[in-house]
């Protein structure tokens, strides 16, 4: 058959062939359907509630930024002030352009959204080298609204929070080719990247010297420092604020004891009834940090690169001054890994179904946390209104059994990242 003999339409795409649709609906129908479910809710949520963290960055972070006033305002009618360091508040300086409120939580809701996906198809492809972009990007979108409905991603969205993009940053620049076209980045640079804008990534600095990507470490560094002092030269004030007095005052993101802080310190505060002091707290961070540093080494040399940047994340969460529950983003490649990775322990898929569970009911909301009343829980309470922290627990200590037992020598199962690490 010549050309000109092809039936018309043959070369439509499978939605606009009348003889195709059908396969096309079994194939990417569920998958559409999920993503449009997610899309829906995180609309509602954009028209339907004020995205208070996203208004802390625009009133505050925006609007301030070349005044002395950067962390010393509040949001009218709150007690919010702005805590990120001064190169996240020059990110969102060009975002003020837009019209209103609305028009600003939508377009950072579709921004959150594509975050996301891109997420879930990247964990896939990293998790699956095999699976071709098509299928990762069908699957990716089927379990689009069940990850939205993960307490920490709805939060995230409901917020307005940065954490989906920092965490795909990290990921895309540690686990993949780091490719943009025939472009590759240089190890490190969106680590960087993300540290200027939300200081935790910089935990993964010392993992990647630990791991022997020493070059990425130094990137990292440099590109956190350019940023920030580009900054500086841009707001002199504002920098010399932070650098000098608000970094070191983590209470001005509110009560530390709080049950959507999931760390360690908060945790200890809770089962303690009271506060703690940092004298008490500073060797036991410093030696849970050191030893879930060299834990997520092990794993990336001993089980898989994933595993190893996972233990390195809950590690940094766990010690961290500040863990909110929306923080807790990982837990979308933590699923995955659980469920499909290459090297995860004999139950995965059961403990992939149990930890998403978890993070659908949410049971460090099922206990009283207004005023200081979450330094008055019963043993139950603590149990529930811990329930993260004690998973991020689990996980450390279930890879270092898990890793004992596999032998050093062994196949490194699912070891490879996506096309090389650079």
């Amino acid at each position: 058959m010549t050309a000109v003999d092809q039936p018309i339409g043959g070369d439509r795409p499978d939605f606009m062939n009348p003889e195709r649709l059908p396969r096309w609906l079994t194939t990417w129908g569920p998958a559409i359907a999920s993503f449009m479910g997610a899309l829906g809710y995180g609309l509602f949520l954009a028209f339907g509630t004020y995205e208070v963290d996203l208004g802390v960055y625009l009133r505050l972070g925006a609007r301030y930024l070349f005044t002395p006033h950067l962390y010393s305002s509040v949001v009218p009618n709150t007690n919010l002030l702005f805590t990120y360091p001064p190169f996240a508040a020059l990110l969102f300086v060009p975002w003020q352009a837009f019209p209103n409120v609305h028009s600003v939580q939508t377009a950072w809701t579709l921004c959150n959204l594509a975050a996301l996906v891109a997420l879930l198809v990247l964990s896939l492809r990293i998790l699956n080298p095999g699976l071709d972009r098509n299928a990762a990007c069908r699957l990716g979108l089927l379990l689009s609204l069940p990850a939205m409905l993960l307490n920490p991603v709805a939060i995230t969205v409901a917020f307005g929070q940065v954490n989906l993009v920092v965490t795909l940053l990290v990921m895309w620049d540690l686990l993949s080719n780091r490719r943009i076209g025939s472009w590759q980045a240089p190890l490190g640079v969106a680590t960087g990247l993300a540290a200027a804008v939300k200081l935790t990534p910089l935990f993964f600095v010392p993992f990647l010297i630990l791991t022997r990507r020493t070059r990425g470490a130094i990137t990292c560094s440099v590109t956190f420092l350019m940023c920030e002092f580009a900054t500086f030269l841009l707001s002199p004030t504002s920098s010399r604020v932070y650098w000098t007095h608000a970094l070191f005052r983590p209470g001005r993101a509110g009560q530390l004891s709080y049950v959507g802080n999931q760390n360690l310190a908060a945790a200890v505060e809770r089962l303690h009834h009271g506060l703690v002091t940092n004298l008490a707290l500073a060797p036991v961070l410093v030696v849970v940090a050191a030893g879930g540093l060299w834990l997520a080494a092990l794993a990336h040399h001993r089980s898989s690169p994933m595993l190893g940047l996972l233990v390195c994340a809950a590690t940094g969460l766990v010690v961290s001054p500040i863990s909110w529950v929306h923080h807790l983003v990982w837990v979308i490649p933590a699923i995955l890994w659980l469920a499909l990775g290459e090297d995860r322990p004999r139950l995965g898929v059961p403990l992939a179904i149990g930890t998403a569970v978890l993070f659908w009911i949410t049971p460090v909301w099922w206990v009283p946390y207004v005023g200081t009343s979450d330094l008055h829980l019963n043993a139950w309470q603590l149990v529930a209104g811990d329930s993260f922290f004690f998973a991020l627990l689990i996980f450390l200590v279930g890879t270092a059994v898990l890793l004992v037992r596999r032998r050093p020598d062994g196949d490194r199962s699912g070891a490879q990242v996506l096309s090389g690490s650079g």
